[in-house]
């Protein structure tokens, strides 16, 4: 868990293009025989043999010669996550950084609140408060605390505070121990208020997401739906339809019939569609769960696992 600033942000998509390029080199060579073999076999052998290329699964046309294991679509589904998996971490480690420090603003405005009941002013409050702890937001205290006792003004270290712990709701807060130092007065009480304040905006928030929630799952239900489809449609249909269409130009009912590809390309075909599917669904599903679509790369990453599980069983059964 830690804050993502845009120079690391860059760093991360920087090295996560250089793993994706690495591993496309690589994926060439899974590809290469995929590709030659969709092009070369578009219709049935004729005079018909036995193990008709038409019928080669994508095991039979890119198994690599030295595990016996490795295929396509292995190194599909690791092109996808050389580029997401990296940067899905890093928003979802950020993502949780911020929660954790306006979880706590509550906590620190209530401490605030109290030590300036007892007498203290508001400099040396936030001193004796950021003797607590309060998760994320307890080292950037610290480091306020300390820029106070060095003599740094109150305003400069407050500012300081705002720039590293940089939430929306810390902002407005610190706007308002800026507002609340500069008038003067009960100044308490408006810590009092402030405290009541952020506490509802936290709930209302918290209220948002539950309300949110039902619809991430119902992304996920409505993603292995559209996978259960689609293996359903190659495996009973299209690789069915193959298999009689060999058998028939075997028998010479036709003289020649085809597909839009052989079934490595339409296997092919169809991972790609559910893998494009798993990327922009969990986008959407982060852009409806949390507000942001950044977060949902990593639903994008999950999602993707489960559509590759899905096609590579089917596959090592069919």
């Amino acid at each position: 868990m830690g804050k993502l600033t845009t120079k690391g942000e860059q760093r991360i998509w920087i090295l996560s293009i250089f793993l994706f390029l690495v591993t496309l080199v690589i994926s060439l060579f899974f590809y290469s025989p995929v590709i030659q073999h969709i092009v070369e076999r578009t219709e049935p052998v004729y005079p018909p043999i036995e193990n008709d290329p038409y019928l080669f699964t994508i095991r039979e046309v890119s198994l690599d010669p030295i595990f016996k294991f490795f295929d396509v679509l292995d190194i599909t589904v690791l092109l996808a996550l050389a580029l997401l998996l990296i940067p899905a971490l890093a928003y979802h480690s950020n993502q949780k950084w911020r929660d954790n420090i306006d979880d706590h603003i509550p906590s620190l405005l209530r401490e605030i609140s109290d030590a300036q009941k007892t007498g203290l002013p508001l400099p040396r409050a936030i001193m004796e408060s950021s003797k607590h702890q309060y998760g994320a937001l307890t080292p950037e205290l610290k480091k306020m605390a300390a820029k106070i006792s060095w003599g740094i003004p109150f305003s400069k270290a407050l500012r300081s505070l705002t720039e590293t712990a940089d939430t929306p709701l810390m902002k407005r807060t610190s706007l308002l121990i800026l507002e609340a130092e500069r008038s003067g007065g009960a100044i308490e009480d408006v810590f009092e208020s402030a405290h009541n304040h952020v506490s509802e905006i936290l709930g209302l928030k918290r209220e948002r997401l539950s309300a949110m929630k039902p619809y991430t799952w119902i992304i996920y239900a409505s993603f292995i739906v559209f996978a259960i489809v689609m293996i359903i449609l190659l495996y009973s249909f299209f690789q069915t339809l193959a298999v009689q269409i060999v058998d028939a130009v075997s028998a010479g009912q036709v003289a020649t019939a085809k597909l839009p590809s052989n079934v490595a390309g339409l296997q092919l075909l169809f991972f790609h569609l559910m893998i494009i599917e798993a990327i922009f669904a969990g986008l959407i599903s982060g852009k409806m769960g949390e507000g942001d679509a950044k977060i949902g790369l990593r639903h994008s990453c999950i999602l993707l696992i489960i559509s590759y599980a899905f096609f590579k069983i089917t596959v090592l059964l069919f």
